[in-house]
């Protein structure tokens, strides 16, 4: 039990908190996500070149990178409600600008307030931890960590919803109406701790530039390379620049005294393993998200679908994660967390698999996603529960944001892999069938790390 449950009313109800903090994380993620079905026709709405259009995409992620683990340290320094709510309004001033006009600027200036919105799920844990411990924490930890690959799914198919009936910019006013009733919800509803349990500590500029600079660097090589050239002097400059960047920002880590991420817990073994398999949950979530969509409008066989048809194709799968978030609990609390997380990902490792023998038939991928999106809700509800209990309680808010980075950063390479994998294949058979098996393989080599850690946890 932390020291900040202990000090929390003993009769606090925590079933309004942790309904308003999985609220929370629902809407940050479905803000991200809305954009995802209007990018094919986005560089006509706002006249510019379709690569222009792809940084609204692109910045909106480098942001999300940068904030999470910044938000995190912050969130244990100054109090984690008050920077959860400021992420919350971030993202709702995000939202009213990309539905201001059409502008460029705007968009793009809304999409990085909209990138602060990944620290809010963490964040939301973080708080949960304050106030709760043992299975009530578990139970919450698990739903609200769900809402990542509901999220996702969601607002991918609300976003065509939407946009079939009304203007494309309604997306927006309703992400931003969204977040703006949320942010309410969680000023009048979340504790916030005591300012006595915060450690007494400084916060770390450098840590946090260095951080800055080489995460925007190595992910814009990242998302960028197949449009450059992953060959190409400005991809490799971008990389290597990133990475040498990074190797001075864990120097500096390892030497300051009040450092951004306590390195020292993040590599010791069984935190380490458990953020390598956040990385490839972060893959095999992401991995389902684009190829089904791209499955459905260009099929092998067969007619093509709607955006909005391709969009409402992938609730079912994010309705899978929802119901799967408290199965994966139940098996923490019955069989312990490190064979909830293997369980989860082998499952999500199966359903790519079967989903790569039927690209012949979408209708069969379409089932083959439930077992993706159990697999991935029983992971996502899993992996905060270990992290919090490998974690010092005044570090929590910066583990679970580095956490959260570590499945971005899944996310992210799945994009840049399945990118390249579906250009390479023009739409074939086989090219999905590669794209569906590199979530398998990911999915099943975190399985394969999980089953490594520990029997205790």
């Amino acid at each position: 039990m932390t020291a900040a449950s202990t000090a929390a009313p003993a009769r606090l109800r925590l079933r309004p908190v942790v309904v308003v903090l999985a609220a929370a994380g629902l809407a940050g993620i479905l803000s991200q996500a809305l954009l995802i079905p209007l990018l094919g026709d986005l560089p006509a709405r706002l006249d510019v070149s379709g690569e222009a259009a792809s940084w609204a995409m692109t910045i909106c992620l480098v942001a999300a990178a940068v904030a999470t683990p910044v938000s995190g340290r912050l969130a244990d320094l100054i109090g984690r409600k008050r920077v959860l709510v400021g992420c919350l309004v971030a993202t709702t001033v995000g939202s009213v600008l990309c539905a201001s006009g059409g502008l460029y600027p705007l968009m793009l200036a809304g999409r990085a307030l909209q990138g602060t919105s990944s620290a809010v799920i963490p964040l939301g844990i973080s708080v949960l931890a304050e106030v709760a411990s043992g299975i009530r924490l578990q139970r919450g930890a698990a739903l609200i960590s769900a809402t990542m690959g509901i999220g996702t799914a969601g607002g991918v198919a609300i976003s065509g919803l939407i946009a079939a009936v009304a203007d494309w910019t309604v997306v927006f006013w309703f992400a931003a109406a969204l977040t703006a009733l949320v942010t309410v919800a969680v000023v009048v509803v979340v504790p916030a701790a005591a300012a006595t349990e915060r450690p007494r500590a400084r916060f770390d500029g450098v840590g946090c530039v260095l951080l800055s600079i080489g995460l925007t660097t190595t992910l814009l090589a990242v998302t960028n390379g197949s449009r450059w050239g992953w060959a190409s002097a400005a991809t490799r400059g971008s990389a290597l620049g990133g990475l040498v960047v990074l190797v001075g920002w864990w120097r500096w880590e390892r030497r300051t005294t009040d450092p951004l991420v306590d390195l020292d817990s993040a590599i010791e073994p069984r935190m380490a393993l458990v953020q390598l398999a956040s990385v490839l949950a972060g893959v095999a979530m992401f991995t389902h998200v684009l190829v089904l969509p791209v499955l459905l409008q260009h099929p092998v066989d067969g007619a093509a679908v709607s955006v909005l048809v391709a969009g409402l194709c992938l609730v079912p799968a994010g309705l899978a994660m929802m119901l799967a978030a408290p199965l994966g609990s139940w098996l923490v609390a019955r069989s312990g967390a490190r064979r909830a997380l293997a369980v989860g990902l082998f499952c999500s490792s199966a359903g790519y698999a079967a989903s790569a023998a039927a690209v012949r038939w979408p209708p069969a991928v379409v089932v083959a996603s439930l077992l993706i999106g159990v697999g991935i809700g029983m992971s996502f509800a899993t992996l905060p529960f270990l992290v919090v209990r490998l974690t010092a309680p005044e570090a929590v808010g910066a583990a679970n944001g580095l956490n959260t980075l570590m499945r971005m950063i899944g996310a992210s390479v799945s994009s840049a892999v399945i990118g390249a994998l579906l250009a390479a294949s023009a739409g074939s058979a086989l090219g999905y069938a590669l794209a569906y098996g590199w979530g398998a393989v990911a999915a099943a080599a975190g399985g394969v790390l999980a089953v490594r850690l520990p029997r205790s946890l």
